[in-house]
């Protein structure tokens, strides 16, 4: 009796250790550094690979799992080769840049105004932006656009 109780227990963790294993054989790529990527560094394809990890993994962390997700954007802390990318440790790339010419459009009532203008500092897109007029010397204020000019909010 207890022999045959040893077997039924045994058989039954069997089944659930089978169990166990085929869930963790689920595995998902997610993109990793291939180098070291210093910080300031905008990432690449060129910078990336891919790295198979258990699907259970992406629901304990915050890591970017597609390249997608991730090119183009500036690393804010040195990324490790071949470990995840955490979303916190990247960021959006400036697109306007302090100094720098740019044009600022107002568009109001089929009216539309351009003029040339220098960023007063950096922004990323939808970011506010002040910008001193080249003609005029007055400064006004806007939004940086993803092509990196500037749509006016008024003037101060």
């Amino acid at each position: 009796m207890c022999r045959l109780g040893f077997v039924l227990v045994l058989s039954v963790l069997f089944v659930f250790v089978g169990k166990m294993s085929g869930q963790a054989t689920e595995r998902v790529l997610i993109p990793v550094p291939k180098n070291v990527i210093y910080a300031g560094q905008r990432i690449s394809v060129a910078l990336l690979r891919d790295r198979s990890v258990p699907a259970e993994y992406l629901g304990r962390v915050s890591v970017f799992t597609m390249s997608s997700e991730v090119l183009g954007k500036i690393a804010r802390t040195t990324l490790m080769p071949n470990r995840p990318i955490p979303t916190n440790y990247v960021i959006e790339p400036n697109v306007v840049h302090v100094n720098r010419k740019t044009v600022m459009r107002f568009e109001q009532d089929g009216l539309t105004i351009v003029a040339e203008v220098v960023s007063l500092n950096n922004a990323k897109a939808g970011e506010a932006v002040r910008a001193r007029n080249i003609n005029s010397g007055i400064v006004v204020y806007g939004t940086a656009n993803v092509d990196g000019t500037i749509t006016a909010l008024g003037v101060r």
